[in-house]
């Protein structure tokens, strides 16, 4: 089962891959551990908010679960890679940021990132783990 519709925020992306998932664990009878939902949940949460507050918007989205795995495709409207912040500079002035990044890189099992004409694309891979 897939989410493609393009949320307007963080929580309506989050909402898009818990439907997801809770597709799957109808058809398979199986449900997703708690600690991985939080761990998909923080990291979707990061890649939509970064989309929309430095990529110019959200371009695309789409979460799907294969197997064992979840994928989620964030696109944007900025060429740019996510940035990760350097001592301070997370906390410093307006352009605050830089440690969501770190976050995502820890919890997800995969992640690219695409570049095109139109921005770039994220892709995340998260491997499930059942209760």
């Amino acid at each position: 089962m897939g989410a493609e519709s393009v949320p307007t925020s963080a929580g309506e992306a989050r909402r898009q891959v818990q439907g997801a998932l809770d597709g799957y664990g109808r058809r398979t009878g199986r449900v997703v551990s708690t600690e991985v939902g939080y761990d998909v949940a923080l990291a979707v949460s990061e890649l939509v908010t970064n989309a929309l507050r430095h990529g110019a918007g959200l371009r695309g989205f789409h979460a799907a679960v294969t197997g064992d795995l979840l994928h989620v495709e964030v696109a944007d409207h900025n060429t740019a890679e996510p940035h990760t912040a350097v001592g301070g500079d997370a906390l410093s002035g307006a352009g605050a940021g830089g440690l969501g990044w770190p976050i995502v890189q820890s919890v997800a099992e995969h992640l690219s990132i695409t570049p095109n004409t139109a921005g770039k694309t994220i892709s995340a891979t998260f491997r499930l783990r059942f209760d």
